[in-house]
């Protein structure tokens, strides 16, 4: 009884103590604790005192459901883009074999020409110089040092072994003179062999000594035109006509090295003007569709030194000898080469028979042949 008299009497005393809230601080309170409220309910995520809800926190595994496309889109094309690109490289290169041109063979040869400058040595092309010439040396088989003429380097037997294919003591010209009474060279020639043939056989010649290499009736043609000049003006139009076998021989380096000696600038201008010559004999064979079945052989019956050619030194007796035409494989050659085995090549370039009792040899290396026969030592007496 007396602890509730006890509490009842402390709880009066305090609530005497305590005083009383003024009008406006009860409403300050209750703004005070609905501010708090409101902020702990934002944080929180709970209803706001308005009523409505915050929008939800995006979530980081929401990704786009368009990005697979886009890194999918760039492959897809560049794949055909690649494609046509390898096949545009690789489809040209069947196309280059069948375009191939075949090379003319010896079997398209029609005809044969035999050029020679009289007395013209090997090293004066080139110091001449003589560009037609040197054009046709460009694709041609010839041999800079290795020809020689006969052991005697004169005009009338060296050309007759050129187109006889015999020695000198064979073909019997044994004179450098003009002796008709003497007849003809000996033995079967290159000219005879071709008319036989039934081609038309053509001489041209700037001395008229040079009527004894050949039988008048194994030339259809045989004119003799003194001079470069004449010589061309005989020439071409031999050459509109058409032949089998032609020879062209050129007098002026041999007139002009007896005159002013060899390698002089008046030997080297006249061999000039034949190589001007040479020059219009090509253009008109092209002109008229025969150059490429023409078969060429340029040589000479001798060279010489000073103002003579009396076989004292190495110059006398060396000669170019050059083949150009169908079949020709261009070459240096260095076998040893004679002027007789001029004629047994022309007759093998024009498919003739090769006569057993020839002393030359084709030269079947200039075919790209195998050579057959070699000159094992020079065949003709000494």
């Amino acid at each position: 009884m007396k602890s509730w008299l006890l509490f009842k009497s402390c709880a009066t005393e305090r609530s005497r103590s305590v005083r009383a809230p003024k009008p406006g601080e009860f409403f300050l309170k209750r703004l005070t604790v609905l501010s708090l409220a409101f902020l702990l309910a934002a944080c929180a995520g709970l209803p706001n005192i308005w009523g409505s809800s915050l929008p939800p926190v995006p979530t980081p595994t929401g990704f786009p459901s368009h990005t697979p496309t886009i890194t999918l889109t760039p492959p897809a094309t560049k794949t055909p883009t690649i494609t046509p690109t390898f096949t545009a490289t690789f489809t040209p290169a069947p196309t280059l074999t069948p375009s191939a041109t075949p090379k003319p063979a010896k079997t398209d040869i029609k005809r044969a020409i035999i050029i020679s400058f009289d007395g013209m040595r090997p090293d004066a092309i080139e110091q001449a110089p003589m560009p037609n010439l040197m054009e046709l040396m460009a694709g041609s088989a010839y041999a800079p040092l290795t020809a020689r003429t006969i052991d005697y380097p004169a005009t009338s037997p060296s050309h007759a072994s050129m187109l006889t294919g015999y020695c000198m003591e064979d073909h019997g010209v044994i004179y450098n003179k003009f002796f008709m009474y003497m007849g003809y060279a000996k033995g079967t020639d290159v000219f005879q062999l071709a008319h036989e043939a039934g081609l038309r056989t053509v001489m041209v010649v700037s001395k008229d000594k040079m009527r004894q290499m050949a039988e008048p009736e194994t030339t259809d043609v045989f004119e003799v035109a003194y001079g470069e000049p004449a010589i061309q003006k005989a020439v071409l139009p031999q050459i509109e006509q058409d032949f089998g076998l032609m020879f062209v021989h050129f007098a002026g380096p041999d007139n002009r090295g007896h005159k002013y000696d060899w390698m002089s600038g008046e030997y080297l201008k006249v061999l000039r003007e034949g190589d001007a010559v040479l020059g219009e004999m090509i253009k008109t064979l092209k002109a008229e569709g025969m150059f490429d079945t023409t078969f060429f052989l340029v040589s000479a019956d001798h060279g010489g030194h000073g103002g003579n050619h009396i076989g004292t030194t190495i110059e006398d007796y060396r000669i170019p000898w050059i083949a150009y035409g169908p079949g020709v494989v261009p070459q240096i050659l260095d076998l040893q080469i004679y002027t007789f085995d001029t004629a047994a090549t022309v007759a093998y370039a024009l498919g003739l028979p090769i006569q057993p009792d020839w002393d030359g040899i084709p030269v079947y290396k200039i075919f790209g042949e195998d050579q057959l026969r070699i000159h094992e030592k020079y065949p003709c007496k000494t």
